[in-house]
């Protein structure tokens, strides 16, 4: 199978490409405007797995246009501005018996093991990444914000600590571009059971990334949930009854365990990446609409 990359983004290089190389694929590619490369021939010229990294504007065209050529695709978060975008791709590749995969890797690394052997009804998230000014996502007209750039973190992390979405969402919008744009957001979500998930999510503010969970008697904190660089050994503090236990996680590279897991989909035919996207394009879009977007 080859590999066909459509966008050269900063992420992709520093993560995508490292993970592919250490996969048996039979050739890669890189198509972007940046290399002046047309990645619609490319797309179109040989059936295999394609993975969208480029601005989110773009992502819809891309990812149907791969599709209907034959491919399987890999997009990076948000794979979908919108909810009828989303639905509308993943029924066309279950028509194609295609795999259509939302890169949401950071609940692939083992530190989340940790999280699923707890008993815990709360979760603190905050995950402020820099973003530097000039890039796409403080452009609306690229499908840039906040929502876009963060909201993905914030929609899967119930459905992958409890499997679960929320009936409820609540949010403040913190800071905004020049034309209204949400560059930050702090929110309040309600889950079945009495579960709640609070978040501080954003790119104006100095750079955190931490995940608390809370529980009777319980709590845990981990550190860099969200995008741990594939040479770290992450530790994850647990606490229970006032004893207090760290874990020291052995290093793992995210993208690569769950492109491993995308090649297996491949092979037997597995639609397991259906669900989750669809899941969190409709939380995403509750928090859209919770903010009046």
């Amino acid at each position: 199978m080859d590999f066909l990359l459509v966008g050269r983004s900063r992420f992709a290089q520093r993560r995508v490409l490292p993970a592919v190389a250490a996969l048996p694929f039979g050739s890669t590619a890189v198509a972007s405007r940046r290399d002046g490369t047309d990645w619609r021939a490319l797309a179109a010229r040989r059936p295999g797995l394609v993975h969208v990294s480029s601005a989110n504007g773009d992502h819809a065209e891309a990812v149907l246009w791969a599709l209907e050529h034959g491919n399987h695709v890999v997009v990076d978060k948000p794979a979908f501005l919108t909810l009828p975008e989303a639905t509308a791709a993943v029924a066309l590749a279950r028509a194609s018996s295609l795999v259509l995969a939302e890169a949401t890797c950071y609940a692939y690394h083992p530190m989340f093991a940790h999280a699923r052997g707890l008993t815990f009804t709360g979760a603190v998230a905050v995950f402020t990444p820099p973003v530097p000014p000039d890039d796409f996502r403080h452009d609306r007209a690229r499908g840039g914000g906040a929502f876009a750039d963060t909201g993905p973190y914030f929609a899967s992390l119930g459905r992958v600590l409890w499997d679960a979405e929320p009936t409820r969402v609540e949010v403040i919008v913190g800071d905004r571009s020049a034309d209204g744009l949400e560059l930050s957001y702090s929110v309040l979500a309600g889950y079945p059971g009495g579960r709640t998930v609070v978040g501080q999510f954003g790119f104006t503010s100095g750079y955190r990334n931490a995940l608390h969970l809370l529980g009777p008697g319980t709590g845990a904190d981990f550190e860099r949930p969200f995008s741990a660089p594939p040479d770290l050994s992450p530790t994850v503090r647990v606490s229970h009854d006032g004893a207090s236990v760290s874990h020291r996680v052995a290093p793992a590279d995210s993208m690569l365990l769950f492109l491993e897991r995308v090649l297996t989909a491949i092979r037997t035919g597995s639609r397991e990446f259906d669900a989750p996207l669809l899941s969190d394009a409709r939380t995403r879009d509750l928090l859209a609409r919770a903010a009046g977007v």
